[in-house]
């Protein structure tokens, strides 16, 4: 394996600029809820998810959207920075730029997150970036701009994509005065907010005009709550609903008290956000529409889509099939219709639908899911499948178990 790096946070000498293809689109990869460094045979399986899902995909760039390593796996003295070169060793071989999001794992008491980035930013292929400075601001706050295929120095993007620090876990190397490992705030910073809105104000601002954009964060927000309790319909949002939501803020103890809401205020002020994607809750992969009044919600939907990753790493739990989700851009729809779907490691489709002004009415037909684990596991075949996932619908409005995620 050949491993191009760089000096830590110096620039690459070539374009950095990610464009179109030839034929207009632009395609993005997401991998979520890795969790490496729990032990080297689920490390190994993980990249075998990750070369089998990039071999079957012709991609533009790739997300890891949060959770890269299980913080609480490591041990004083851990060398992250092992952790992230496996890590990237599927997108270095195929000479793959990808960008970061942080997410709730990657932040313990013997997992520094400032670590992780340093050692992401020495290889040049990687576009993760800190825009934001503070010590509860996170890390990974940024955005990036997707420009035409033939694009000079003067052209506005075609696509904004943003990325966002939900934080969450644990300070690095901290303890409290009964020893104990000091909690972070799991929800998108203030300060982060009010950079976003400057900065989208200010992208408007430059080129004239309302840039359509997708975002990234691990941990979802309220919203996904709130539509799963109303009710998913297996036909209209297929996908895996196998889990309470954890929305940003939410606590077993203490429950959910809104932290999250001012990031809420700002997605939905952000015109031309077509879709967020997020990680966080292994057991479930679907999107909806958020076009109506939700319960509990004090605002009104715009029609902004929320969509989950697939839970790609076979570190943390859930016995669901893995894989990673996939974006497909087209300057033709400029984000008025955002095609999505799984990937799964064994090379199938599942779940792809048009995010577009008909999502959430359309009829899709049930998304089929295999619990078969690779290497040795349980293996159910598709006929059951259907009976088995028409179980989980009718009674997920019941879920409320505690996870890791």
């Amino acid at each position: 394996m050949s491993i191009r790096r760089r000096s830590a946070y110096h620039r690459r000498a070539r374009d950095e600029r990610l464009r179109l293809t030839e034929n207009g689109t632009f395609q993005i990869s997401v991998f979520s809820d890795l969790h490496f460094a729990e032990d080297d045979e689920a490390d190994n399986k993980t990249i075998g998810v990750m070369n089998s899902v990039l071999s079957s995909e012709e991609v533009q760039l790739v997300v890891l959207n949060g959770d890269l390593i299980s913080g609480e796996a490591t041990t004083q003295g851990s060398n992250s920075s092992l952790y992230v070169d496996r890590i990237v060793a599927p997108l270095v071989d195929r000479n793959l730029l990808w960008a970061s999001t942080y997410g709730n794992h990657d932040s313990e008491i013997n997992l520094d997150p400032e670590e992780i980035f340093h050692e992401e930013t020495k290889y040049e292929n990687s576009l993760t970036q800190r825009r934001v400075s503070g010590s509860t601001a996170g890390i990974t706050n940024y955005y990036l701009p997707i420009f035409p295929h033939e694009a000079s120095n003067d052209n506005a993007p075609v696509f904004i994509l943003w990325f966002f620090d939900s934080q969450g876990g644990h300070y690095a190397l901290a303890e409290n005065e009964d020893r104990k490992s000091v909690a972070r705030q799991n929800w998108v910073d203030d300060k982060v907010i009010e950079w976003f809105v400057e900065a989208n104000a200010n992208l408007t601002s430059t080129y004239g005009q309302t840039i359509p954009s997708l975002a990234f964060v691990h941990i979802p927000v309220h919203p996904m709550r709130a539509f799963q309790e109303s009710g998913i319909n297996p036909s209209r949002e297929p996908g895996i609903n196998g889990e309470r939501v954890q929305e940003q803020g939410y606590d077993t103890e203490t429950g959910y008290i809104s932290q999250d809401f001012p990031f809420i205020s700002a997605l939905l002020n952000t015109t031309g956000l077509a879709a967020t994607f997020s990680g966080h809750d292994h057991d479930n992969d679907w999107c909806f529409k958020w076009d109506s009044k939700l319960p509990g919600l004090n605002v009104t939907g715009n029609g902004m889509n929320m969509c989950y990753g697939r839970h790609t790493g076979y570190g943390g739990y859930g016995e669901w099939a893995r894989g990673g989700r996939q974006i497909l851009l087209d300057q033709q729809s400029l984000g008025d219709d955002v095609r999505t779907w799984i990937r799964m490691e064994d090379g199938s489709i599942s779940g792809a639908v048009h995010l577009n002004a008909t999502y959430g009415q359309d009829q899709y037909g049930l998304a089929q899911r295999s619990t078969s684990v690779q290497n040795g596991g349980i293996s159910l075949s598709p006929p059951y499948l259907g009976v088995i996932y028409l179980w989980i619908c009718v009674f997920s409005g019941l879920i409320s178990g505690f996870h890791l995620g």
